[in-house]
């Protein structure tokens, strides 16, 4: 059994359970390294299902998806069954646990194998070096969704999927902390935020550019929110209480001088085949996990932070040559028209 199978298998036997079926689109990346069963992104659930027990695998999807999901996306491992498209084919029987509408398998995912891990970090690189690449050619006068375009074109060439793509330009910065994109053109500023997808896993970060001199109050709360960030950063290892690191994350925004902005947007919390997988809040007592992605995204109005980490502080989503605030990275300066300065 491969380490996804032993825990599954331990799962059953501690919970009573014949086997699993897997219906969410995480949990079939996760369980399988990779596959994908979407058609729909706006749905948990996809074309096909998974029977997991200790002694088969088997997919249950209709006669439309059986061939490409067995020549490209299940090896021999997997068996297929086949339903016709007309007919929702029938519900595994057995004492099986389910992961939908409660995912009750979600913590299963948390610590990262090794594979996973060197899976996660080459996404993180690629994910940066398209945003910067982006960010470093963006000009005035381009629009939001402009912008949301060039990258999500450019991470599918690299086969990344982009599921939350957000750039606010200007006084939308400040304004809303989830800006999906407009057409309202740059002026001063543009903010990028993504979520990226290959192969099940998922990184996310935010990038800020200006253009000409950075007035004094952005500067200002740039540097806050990094204090934040890097506090956040440093609290983030294995067996931590989430609360406590927010704890961390609400003296920090204080000691800056923004003592109520944590209440204005969440922080983040641990992420892989989920953007995230659950949101910290004060309450939460779980703790952190070996090997465990961690996307924490602390803002103040007109600003964010937001990289992706390894449980232990590793940031994988770094740009080499990008300027930096401590350890977090600072707002981008740039002259209208010229290069990245």
């Amino acid at each position: 059994m491969n380490e996804k199978d032993r825990r599954l298998a331990e799962f059953c036997k501690r919970n009573g359970h014949d086997g699993v079926w897997i219906r969410r689109r995480s949990n079939i990346a996760w369980v399988t390294d990779g596959a994908d069963v979407h058609c729909d992104t706006g749905t948990a659930l996809g074309v096909a299902s998974l029977l997991w027990t200790p002694r088969k695998k088997v997919v249950l999807t209709n006669n439309i998806e059986s061939a490409r999901l067995a020549e490209e996306e299940f090896d021999d491992e997997w068996q297929i069954e086949t339903s016709p498209w007309w007919e929702s084919g029938p519900a595994p029987e057995g004492r099986l646990a389910t992961d939908y509408p409660d995912d009750v398998i979600a913590e299963l995912r948390f610590s990262l194998t090794t594979a996973e891990v060197a899976r996660a970090r080459e996404l993180g690189a690629d994910t940066a070096d398209v945003l910067a690449g982006t960010m470093q050619r963006v000009r005035p006068g381009e629009t939001e969704h402009e912008v949301a375009g060039a990258l999500v074109s450019q991470l599918r060439r690299r086969e990344i999927h982009c599921p939350v793509v957000m750039v606010a330009a200007d006084e939308r910065i400040t304004r809303y902390r989830h800006p999906i994109p407009t057409s309202k053109p740059i002026e001063k500023t543009v903010m990028a935020v993504v979520c990226t997808q290959r192969r099940g896993l998922i990184v996310c970060l935010t990038r800020l550019v200006h253009f000409g001199r950075l007035p004094d109050e952005l500067r200002r709360r740039h540097a806050a929110v990094c204090r934040v960030d890097e506090a956040m950063h440093a609290a983030t290892v294995p067996g931590a209480r989430w609360c406590d690191i927010l704890r961390e994350a609400t003296r920090a925004y204080e000691a800056t001088g923004y003592a109520d902005e944590w209440k204005q947007h969440h922080q983040g919390g641990p992420m892989g085949y989920e953007p995230r997988d659950f949101l910290v809040t004060p309450s939460e007592t779980r703790t952190v996990q070996t090997n465990q992605l961690v996307g924490w995204n602390p803002s103040i109005a007109g600003t964010k932070s937001e990289d992706t980490i390894l449980s232990g502080g590793e940031v994988i989503t770094t740009m080499p040559d990008w300027p930096m605030c401590g350890t977090r990275p600072d707002i981008l300066r740039r002259t209208k028209g010229a290069a990245a300065a």
